[in-house]
């Protein structure tokens, strides 16, 4: 990323050449580059004028540095090619006269307030000391791209610029740091007003605007924001941070969606502290990538307050030892993956809510084994046929296997059993389409029938009506066999 601040003497602005366009209007391509960091800006002659003016009226340069307008034979190319000469040599001679720092309206003009650390911090700097308290105290998130939290980082550890007038007031950049140390919920993102990361993992290998600075390459600590609660990254993967140790006492939720990230150590292990330990276990992980134990058990790794995952929407093959340096975790939530079992959840005595649902599972033997206080699952969109495997979770109060691949009546009895289980979805599977399936179904909790919430609907009175008959029959067909009512 571009710092003029420190590179000013490994930078240069170019005009390679001119656009004219649809409209008849001449554009003139404008090269940034400041050691190996470049970006394009197109502006037309009277912005140039514009720009001037105002140099000329605020700065007090010479108003001649500029090449006059021309009213006639402004469109002949070598009239262009001329001008265009002109106007780089005039930007030649405005970075010499401002060769320390660049005023506002010069590196707006060039665009520096999107590409370079210090001013792009300056227009959040000027956001927070406008709106910070408001936005604050709204509680809200706030949203960051990853090249202004790399502008942050970068700025921490730069010696202050040199200071004029501009600078001081609502540039300052103690706005940004007082803002950042009070925010509780940040989301990072890899640019920001564009929500095709949302959809697409390629988002961070694609240049930001028109430079060639790729968000996927930039690495960057959060020192700054020591009261986070919630943190979010969308497209662009929790290992671009570079230390996320100074954020465990104060962090209570992790989310990451939309990434390439195959295993939640890429996530619960990203802090510079314990990459090397992770590096190490990796090469003597075995084929299901577990992670060593002496890096679960580490207590630096340990995330005491959070009680939040998800992981929803990323590529994780499996729940790896890592989830246990989370020993307070009550929800996880890891849709849109591709898990095919559970694992390395039996420590987890917190857990209440687990979500699975869009992943590979084929089927569940012996769960409770491993989600004991389980309140809340959903295993929705996988490929279940079978459900003997939740018979045993007696905590169990809502239960989503809706679009599985169930069509025997007789499974839903490996879950009547469940003493408080209360919702119950169903709907998408082979049997939800058979005749009187919701009264069927409800039939197999017997007296519990009016208690049941099946695929968000309390069952009608006519259905409990029916349910009560068909309960009946199947109690008398248990005594028949010698079975009792489970």
């Amino acid at each position: 990323m571009s710092c003029y601040f420190r590179q000013n003497g490994d930078t240069e602005v170019t005009i390679p050449k001119y656009n004219e366009s649809s409209t008849g209007v001449t554009y003139y391509d404008i090269k940034v580059r400041v050691r190996q960091v470049e970006w394009m800006v197109e502006r037309r002659y009277k912005d140039f004028d514009q720009l001037n003016e105002k140099l000329v009226n605020d700065i007090s340069i010479s108003k001649k540095l500029l090449p006059p307008k021309k009213i006639v034979g402004n469109k002949n190319p070598a009239f262009l090619e001329q001008r265009r000469e002109q106007l780089e040599k005039y930007l030649h001679e405005l970075l010499v006269f401002f060769r320390i720092q660049l005023p506002r309206v010069l590196a707006e003009f060039l665009d520096f307030n999107k590409y370079d650390i210090i001013y792009l911090l300056q227009d959040l700097a000027k956001l927070f000391h406008e709106n910070g308290e408001s936005l604050l105290s709204s509680k809200k998130e706030f949203h960051l791209s990853a090249l202004e939290a790399y502008a942050i980082s970068e700025r921490l550890s730069l010696p202050c610029p040199p200071e004029n007038i501009e600078q001081r007031g609502i540039f300052d950049f103690s706005h940004v740091l007082d803002f950042c140390t009070q925010l509780e919920i940040l989301v990072i993102t890899p640019v920001k007003d564009n929500t095709s990361f949302e959809n697409d993992y390629n988002t961070v290998d694609v240049p930001i605007g028109r430079s060639n600075i790729i968000p996927k390459t930039l690495s960057f600590n959060l020192n700054a924001f020591r009261n986070l609660k919630t943190l979010k990254f969308y497209g662009i993967s929790t290992e671009n941070i570079i230390d996320i140790a100074l954020l465990k006492p104060t962090l209570a939720s992790i989310c990451v969606h939309n990434t390439t990230i195959t295993h939640l150590n890429q996530v619960l292990l990203c802090d510079n502290l314990h990459k090397e330990l992770a590096a190490a276990s990796s090469s003597n992980s075995n084929s299901n990538g577990a992670i060593s134990t002496s890096v679960v058990t580490d207590k630096r790794s340990v995330w005491s307050n959070v009680t939040k995952i998800d992981l929803t929407c990323n590529l994780l093959t499996q729940i790896d030892s890592s989830v246990r340096t989370t020993p307070n975790l009550q929800e996880l939530r890891l849709e849109q993956n591709r898990i095919s079992a559970i694992q390395n959840l039996a420590e987890m005595s917190h857990l209440q809510v687990l979500s699975l649902s869009a992943n590979l599972i084929m089927e569940c033997i012996d769960w409770h084994m491993e989600l004991g206080n389980l309140v809340t699952l959903n295993l929705a969109q996988n490929r279940l046929k079978k459900l003997t495997g939740l018979r045993k979770l007696l905590s169990l109060v809502n239960l989503d296997v809706s679009c599985n691949q169930i069509e025997d009546l007789e499974e839903v009895d490996n879950i009547a059993c469940l003493p408080i289980l209360e919702n119950l979805r169903l709907t998408g599977n082979p049997l939800a389409g058979s005749v009187d399936y919701r009264p069927r179904v409800l039939a197999r909790f017997h007296e519990r029938a009016v208690e049941i919430s099946l695929d968000s609907e309390p069952g009608t009175q006519n259905e409990l009506d029916t349910a009560l008959v068909l309960s009946a029959l199947l109690k008398s067909k248990m005594r028949q066999n010698n079975r009792t009512p489970k």
